[in-house]
């Protein structure tokens, strides 16, 4: 009677040991290469070369050493693995940029408003910018 169930847990843990990770599918591989092209047209080389070059050795690991050992659940971690750092140094060259672009703005407001200071006086802008 209390057989049953041991053997029973018994058989599902050696049929979860001899479970087998599926190798990663070609699509995953393409949108890791895809997310590092992403983020290399973004700029990540000069803003995040640290997060660009994690996702492009662990995309280079799956490929020379995990996918050929057929150690195919290290591979599928270190693709997500490499995803998220392409996600990452995307993220930082977008935030690199816009930042770029604020401090341009905010340049240029301030060379317009020295402008109008020069030809109208101080008193010519609006009480908050004075």
């Amino acid at each position: 009677m209390h057989c049953k169930p041991l053997i029973m847990l018994t058989t599902t843990l050696l049929l979860t040991a001899c479970a087998t990770t599926p190798a990663p599918d070609q699509s995953m591989l393409a949108e890791v290469e895809a997310a590092i092209a992403r983020a290399v047209h973004a700029g990540a080389e000069q803003s995040a070369p640290v997060e660009l070059r994690f996702a492009r050795e662990r995309l280079a690991f799956v490929k020379n050493s995990a996918m050929p050992n057929e150690d195919y659940e290290l591979a599928n971690w270190r693709l997500q693995e490499a995803q998220l750092d392409a996600q990452l140094a995307y993220v930082k060259a977008q935030t690199s940029m816009a930042r770029a672009s604020e401090a341009q703005a905010k340049a240029e407001a301030d060379r317009l408003r020295a402008n109008i200071v020069d030809a109208y006086g101080a008193s010519a802008l609006p009480g908050d910018m004075q």
